[in-house]
């Protein structure tokens, strides 16, 4: 509940509120297979194997291959962000506290969003690069694409999540940032998004999580955007209420979702030590 509003309760202060620094979420949502509108508690993503074409002699009996269809369950859910805003003590302030709070609690979705994604992912890697001393660098991207590559995961769905530090260790090397190396002057632009195919995407300090750290030790993540589903069954949806048992308003996010690694051989997990 917004009690803290007593804290700017002044006979004059800048309408403007400073927020915290925080992300404001939903930097996953298009990185992995999505199903809205789910009824019920679970959704089940289904995988498929593959045929091979194979040698056959003329008027030969054909063997039927099995493709091999498995399917992975995924549960939903419930997930809340609420806070309150007292309808007097609203009025001692020069802001609009509902719709403050209701920004808050649109980014607090946000981000339960992307850590819903990075927990499933965290969980279940094909494949580990292991930190060997370093931090995020050339030759661990050029692991990651040399992965993809041999598992044919197509250009454009590879995605790459890193956290500050590994993007500024990355940075470092002279393979990205020289035009000794490369033509395609990724910094040109003044922003890192896109290289080798693979879609970076920079994951900040977040207080649900974040991509997770033991020690010095960060697990930046890779993967196919189909390898991942994420299930939405209650879509995301910020409401105010009014209580008059309390006379204030509840400011309210609501949504329920999970995710789950559908096949990991489209998923890896690397070690980066951050304190190199």
């Amino acid at each position: 509940m917004s009690i803290s509003l007593t804290a700017v309760q002044q006979t004059d202060f800048d309408e403007l509120v400073k927020a915290e620094y925080r992300s404001t979420g939903f930097l996953l949502r298009d990185a992995v297979r999505t199903k809205s509108d789910i009824t019920g508690s679970s959704v089940e993503f289904r995988k498929v194997d593959q045929v091979i074409s194979v040698p056959t002699a003329y008027l030969a009996a054909v063997s039927i291959q099995d493709p091999d269809y498995t399917k992975v369950s995924c549960l939903i859910q419930k997930y809340t962000t609420p806070t309150a805003v007292d309808t007097v003590q609203e009025l001692t302030v020069n802001f609009d506290a509902k719709m403050e709070n209701a920004m808050l609690v649109g980014q607090g979705m946000g981000r339960r969003s992307d850590q819903i994604i990075i927990d499933a992912i965290t969980a279940d890697p094909g494949d580990t690069i292991v930190n060997g001393g370093t931090n995020m660098n050339y030759a661990k991207f050029t692991q990651i694409y040399e992965y993809f590559e041999d598992h044919a995961v197509p250009k454009g769905e590879r995605w790459l999540a890193l956290s500050a530090s590994n993007v500024r260790s990355l940075m470092a090397d002279q393979q990205f940032v020289s035009t000794f190396y490369t033509e395609n002057r990724i910094l040109d632009r003044g922003y890192f998004l896109e290289y080798l195919g693979i879609n970076v995407v920079t994951i900040p300090q977040m207080t649900e999580g974040g991509l997770a750290k033991t020690g010095n030790i960060r697990t930046a993540l890779a993967w196919h955007k189909m390898s991942t589903g994420m299930a939405i069954g209650h879509d995301f949806r910020t409401e105010i209420n009014y209580m008059p048992e309390r006379t204030s308003y509840l400011v309210n996010g609501i949504f329920s979702a999970g995710a789950k690694v559908i096949d990991n051989r489209g998923v890896i997990a690397i070690a980066c030590d951050e304190s190199v």
